[in-house]
């Protein structure tokens, strides 16, 4: 019993003094720097966003007046997206955020287009259908859309359905 003792002991300290593999080193330290590489280019958790409506005051600071679409979700009348030819805003967190127009992206109704892209989200927009005379406002036509925002990772951070009101 004792010889096996001191034979385990002796075996433990010939393996302690042996100096690693240079070529197992490598290949450890390898693995380690592609684990921390994976974790730092993972994105972050998705954090949900909820627009705020945007009122008169937000259309007047803007100057947001003319031919645009406006889309607000649900049965809702407040606008979350006003899209014109050139950019759109949307009101996130209570500041008014611009998208400028993709010029590659598909033409929709009032010149508007199909993606707007912004410093932190991009903004994809569709219209369904055959609109109808808007009963609220004169000179504008009523469609069924939909609002897509997405964040840096091209993840939808939210999705809304609803009216799209198009005219001057």
């Amino acid at each position: 019993m004792r010889a096996a003792l001191l034979m385990v002991l002796g075996l433990a300290l010939v393996g302690c003094s042996q100096e690693p593999d240079p070529a197992e080193k490598a290949a450890e330290d390898k693995k380690v720097v592609e684990m921390v590489r994976a974790v730092n280019s993972a994105p972050p958790p998705i954090e949900e966003v909820i627009p705020d409506a945007i009122l008169y005051p937000d259309i007047e600071k803007q100057d947001l007046f003319g031919k645009s679409c406006a889309y607000a979700p649900g049965t809702s009348m407040g606008a979350r997206v006003i899209a014109r030819e050139t950019d759109a805003y949307m009101k996130i967190d209570g500041k008014m955020e611009r998208f400028a127009a993709d010029p590659g992206a598909r033409e929709l109704e009032s010149h508007t287009r199909s993606l707007y892209n912004g410093r932190a989200y991009s903004l994809r927009l569709e219209i369904e259908g055959e609109g109808t005379d808007d009963p609220n406002a004169s000179e504008s036509t009523q469609y069924q859309g939909t609002i897509w925002l997405r964040d840096r990772w091209d993840r939808n951070v939210y999705v809304g359905s609803g009216t799209v009101s198009c005219g001057a």
